[in-house]
């Protein structure tokens, strides 16, 4: 199998269970976003006064209540739902939306006491799939089989980098944040694939006209989550640098033409970002963070919340059982050696900088805001921009490592997945905020009696745990096939592959 059919396959593997999951009803986050995307198509404006209620995550000003979230997220999803809307108006589609609204396998989730599988509920339920499949699940997917082609540079065992990327897209916080209508993995999708432009345009495998394309990507990230700015900003000075070395220094004007591509592909989208905050908040240099319905206290703290890092914060994003990134995911810590034989690593040295220093910058963001616990959260969604890096990091130490070091890095991933889809696939709703360890006292003791988050296989018929069985047989499936005739020091095509991969290989 080539390189690029395994990319695909991978694609469609994580899009599949990606799609498998529907996103969860009542989450504040999701329904804040989709309040804002149907007040475009039905009504024609920002406000989303005849759709808060559904939420209370949003803005209060000038006696109308706004989303307080990015709204680039909406945004993209504005035609998905135009479209929706119009097929969703048929005959055929409303009598599907009155099927699952009866399904016995969905109502066996629902709790007791509530209003049931009401037509609305489902018609906005259904929406929200499409709006979240469409912008989130897609480009996640996509990501994965972009990740699995760059880090042919770096390793070039199939079957490593296969495991890898699965491990990535599945046994992190990726995977359920895959899943929901938020903006935190589409913008770790546009920065990632603006590295991958940036590190071509470095080895001169692209042309500098592909600047207008990393400036779009850098744009359309921090219009869909604010704290992307940082690595954006981290892009930037790598653009810089080798712009400088690939130009000379004595060519200015071509280096400001250079980096003029990159700032004026981004200004529509901070034209946008301008004209909506003034819109809906009177000035373009303001922020829906300043007029906070339900927590000013956000917006009394320091600056739109963030204040000085703390250590109670960047513990709990990291080995805390509450918000844990590496609780969650034990196999991320592969990271750290990874950064090691990247920095040693000449070729790659400009790299593992510019990786590390995004990581840090946004662990370091992170631990310094108010709301570090991210709310009702599955894991610590803050810091999704930096798991693809992370996953290069990795990347470096597979390399290196044989026989103990890789058992070791399987079985990491193997409890990474684990605990991964227990907090994943387990209940209706996320953990409440009070809970000190949500896997072991919320997650498990659903998963353990049968409460399976509603999914696909519940729409055809399937209950409780059997309806993971899909999702299960596609992943054992996309390993088999990819893997089969890939030994552990890898193969393309059947031909022995060298013992380092070539950093410019493809893509």
């Amino acid at each position: 199998m080539s390189e690029r059919k395994t990319a695909l396959l991978l694609s469609l593997a994580l899009l599949f269970c990606y799609a498998y999951i529907f996103p969860r009803w009542a989450d504040w986050n999701q329904n804040s976003r989709l309040d804002l995307t149907l007040a475009i198509v039905e009504q024609g404006t920002f406000a989303i006064d005849d759709y808060y209620t559904n939420t209370g995550d949003y803005a209060v000003y000038g006696g109308h209540i706004y989303t307080d979230k990015a709204p680039g997220t909406s945004f993209l999803a504005v035609p998905v739902y135009f479209v929706f809307r119009q097929v969703a108006d048929t005959p055929p589609a409303r009598a599907l939306l009155k099927r699952l609204s009866s399904t016995e396998a969905l109502a066996a989730t629902l709790r007791e006491g509530g209003t049931g599988l009401l037509e609305e509920k489902v018609y906005f339920a259904a929406a929200l799939y499409v709006a979240t499949f469409t912008t989130v699940s897609l480009p996640s997917a996509l990501l994965g089989g972009l990740l699995y082609l760059f880090l042919g540079r770096i390793l070039e065992s199939r079957r490593r980098r296969v495991v890898l990327v699965l491990a990535y897209g599945l046994a992190t916080v990726v995977f359920p944040y895959s899943s929901v209508f938020y903006g935190h993995q589409i913008a770790a999708v546009f920065l990632f694939a603006a590295f991958v432009l940036l590190y071509r345009m470095r080895r001169g495998e692209l042309g500098l006209g592909w600047l207008w394309a990393v400036g779009g990507l850098m744009g359309l990230a921090v219009l869909v989550e604010f704290p992307a700015l940082f690595p954006t900003a981290g892009l930037g000075l790598y653009a810089l640098w080798f712009l400088r070395e690939r130009l000379g220094t004595a060519n200015r004007r071509g280096l400001v033409a250079a980096l003029a591509r990159v700032g004026l592909a981004g200004l529509p989208f901070a034209l946008l970002l301008g004209y909506y905050n003034n819109a809906c908040f009177g000035s373009p240099f303001t922020s829906s963070y300043k007029y906070l319905g339900k927590f000013p206290e956000i917006s009394n703290t320091g600056f739109l919340g963030f204040s000085k890092p703390s250590l109670e914060a960047l513990w709990g994003i990291t080995f805390s059982p509450y918000r844990g990134l590496f609780f969650m995911s034990p196999f991320l810590l592969l990271a750290l050696p990874g950064f090691w034989y990247g920095l040693r690593d000449r070729r790659w040295r400009a790299e593992a900088v510019l990786l590390l220093g995004i990581v840090l910058a946004q662990f370091g963001l992170i631990s310094a805001w108010y709301d570090w616990r991210g709310g009702f959260a599955l894991g610590p969604r803050n810091l999704l921009i930096t798991l693809p890096f992370l996953t290069v990091a990795i990347a470096f130490a597979l390399r290196s490592w044989q026989g103990r070091g890789l058992a070791l890095a399987g079985g990491l991933m193997l409890l990474s997945f684990g605990t991964t889809w227990v907090i994943s696939v387990s209940g209706q709703e996320l953990a409440p905020i009070t809970i000190a360890n949500p896997l072991v006292d919320f997650f498990w003791p659903k998963f353990a009696r049968g409460d399976i988050a509603r999914n696909l296989g519940m729409a055809l018929g399937l209950k409780s745990w059997a309806s993971l069985i899909l999702p299960l047989l596609v992943i054992g499936g996309t390993l088999w096939i990819t893997c089969r005739n890939a030994p552990l020091g890898g193969t393309v095509a059947g031909r022995p592959l060298r013992r380092e991969a070539s950093p410019s290989a493809s893509p």
